[in-house]
């Protein structure tokens, strides 16, 4: 049935195309476009493929022409195999809502200019963790139609021989469900509940006056403080008693797609590495400095947890984690420490202003780069990097500008790329959560232009929020539940299990992804990279959600919404 309903909907939206106010142009999938809109302030632009054409028109819902622009020739991209050309309408600023229509014959999908056009979207990319937590029901009440029972209370969670521990059982109750699955892993929760922290940090009253209804909502705080909370409470759950911090909390292997209610398989305690220890010494290092005003109690705890696992990492600087024989679980494998020490020192310095862990944060600093391969562990790098450039006054001068001058040329060369890239985006390489890697470019824009006030950091941020709506060259609007040509079976369980139409909103999809690991079980419609998506429920290479690809879009959205008019 939920496929039916799908498939209807694409039926009826291109058969009838446009209102019939609007003439006889009909929508067509050749104009990529950001398919939520744009501020009025915003740079304004979009790409239509493989057709031959010179100029465009904005039109509204009764036809009426309202802007005419040129397209430019971007040459044929060869990430697609697309001949690409250039719509730019940055020019025209009045509210509304509107298309594109080239030839008189095509037309783009809707698409608004307004104030806050990013509020709605922050929203479900924020509550969308609310609909990852783990043991607790999701009432109807804050979860409307996707109301759902308790799952997984893991209370009682057997260790697997990997954890070093062989009798008993821990308590892990709460968190998040990391992606598709039912998994927990510290290294991805840190990650992700960092990067969240510093729009916070940065704007600590975000969204005050806006609540996500959740069951939190009025308590006299943020609602995302709220979030970041219940999984941050989660993570010092997975503290071993010497320090250590144990990797992650999976069954054997995953479970079919059933709802978290119906799961029965064992839960285990697996592994405990360096990677794991450090990142969880950084997290609760980077929420003790930002929940003191909150809960002085809770911060104070959550530093001496930090300073515990430093500690052991110390002592034990080179733990890999692999998985075990019997265990197929994600693994999140690493074994190069030295961002994680430098997160880690970093956070703790910020948070004690002990020397000792300057020294440490100054022993372990990495090149100023942006790494996209594994960037699930390369970006810790970027969270230190951040924290520091938010807090240069604790700073000797000379490294403090050497941080910005780091920064601004990486921000630099992303907007280079960006101008000579026919889609007007940073990314020419498509890997597993390929989005992920194009909001954490627009991460590092937003940061250059809080350091610098510069517009142009501003508007490369916009222009990658532009391909995530819509203007990437498979169409689609890679927000769960946003955007005309929508996501409607993503390698979710929950959304797959629950007999209803419209995926849970508010996720971040990986996106294309040229290696294909599911190529066996999907049959990919195009050998371009660009266009290595499938909108398939088994492709969890492409189209799995997961927890470090919305934080960075909390982060860019957050932004975007607290600085644009």
């Amino acid at each position: 049935m939920k496929k039916l309903i799908a498939l209807s909907t694409i039926i009826l939206l291109f058969t009838y195309g446009c209102d019939s106010k609007k003439g006889s142009a009909k929508i067509s999938d050749q104009i990529r476009i950001n398919q939520i809109g744009f501020y009025p302030s915003s740079v304004k632009q979009f790409a239509i493929v493989d057709t031959e054409a010179n100029s465009f028109k904005v039109v509204d819902g009764y036809n009426n022409k309202v802007y005419a622009g040129e397209l430019v020739d971007q040459g044929t991209w060869e990430a697609s195999g697309e001949k690409v050309m250039l719509g730019d309408f940055s020019a025209f600023t009045a509210p509304g809502a509107y298309y594109i229509v080239v030839n008189d014959s095509i037309a783009s999908y809707p698409f608004k200019i307004k104030k806050g056009v990013y509020y709605d979207a922050l929203k479900a990319a924020i509550k969308s963790y609310y609909f990852q937590r783990a043991s607790m029901p999701i009432e109807e009440e804050y979860g409307g139609i996707y109301q759902r029972a308790e799952g997984h209370m893991d209370d009682k969670c057997l260790y697997h021989p990997s954890s070093g521990r062989s009798e008993g059982t821990l308590n892990a109750t709460g968190g998040w469900y990391d992606a598709g699955d039912y998994g927990k892993y510290i290294v991805n929760a840190s990650l992700s509940v960092g990067q969240m922290l510093l729009i916070l940090e940065q704007y600590p009253e975000m969204m005050t006056n806006v609540g996500l209804n959740i069951p939190e909502t009025g308590n006299g705080i943020t609602d995302l403080w709220d979030e970041l909370r219940y999984e941050l409470d989660w993570i010092q759950t997975m503290q071993d008693d010497d320090g250590g911090v144990y990797f992650k909390l999976t069954a054997k292997g995953f479970s079919g797609f059933v709802m978290p209610e119906d799961y029965d398989l064992d839960r285990y305690i697996i592994g405990k590495g360096t990677a794991s220890t450090l990142d969880f010494a950084a997290v609760l290092a980077q929420a003790s400095r930002l929940y003191k005003d909150i809960d002085e109690k809770w911060a104070a705890k959550a530093l001496e947890a930090s300073k515990k696992a430093f500690k052991w990492a110390e002592k034990n600087d080179n733990t890999a984690f692999t998985n075990p024989e019997d265990v197929s679980t994600g693994e999140y494998g690493d074994d190069e420490f030295s961002d994680d020490f430098f997160w880690a020192a970093t956070e703790l310095y910020l948070a004690t202003d002990e020397d000792q862990y300057k020294t440490a944060m100054l022993k372990y600093q990495p090149a100023y780069e942006h790494k996209l391969a594994d960037s699930w562990k390369n970006f810790v790098r970027n969270v230190g990097f951040h924290s520091l450039l938010e807090n240069r006054d604790k700073l000797d001068q000379e490294l403090a500008d050497q941080l910005v001058q780091g920064h601004t040329d990486l921000a630099d060369d992303i907007l280079q790329n960006i101008e000579e890239h026919p889609y007007r985006i940073g990314l020419n390489s498509f890997e597993w959560g390929s989005n992920s890697d194009i909001l954490n470019q627009a991460v590092i824009l937003c940061v250059a232009h809080r350091l610098s006030g510069e517009e142009k950091y501003l508007l490369g941020a916009e222009q990658i929020t532009d391909y995530i709506f819509g203007k990437n060259a498979t169409g689609y609007s890679f927000l769960t539940g946003f955007g005309s040509k929508k996501v409607m079976f993503p390698h979710h369980r929950p959304s797959g299990a629950d007999s209803i139409a419209d995926p849970v909103p508010g996720f971040i999809i990986g996106g294309p992804n040229d290696d294909r690991q599911d190529a066996h079980d999907v049959k990919y419609t195009s050998e371009f990279p660009a266009k290595a998506y499938m909108d398939v429920e088994p492709s969890f290479a492409s189209n799995e959600v997961c927890i470090n690809w919305n934080a960075p879009a909390v982060y860019v959205l957050g932004y975007l919404e607290e600085v644009r008019e």
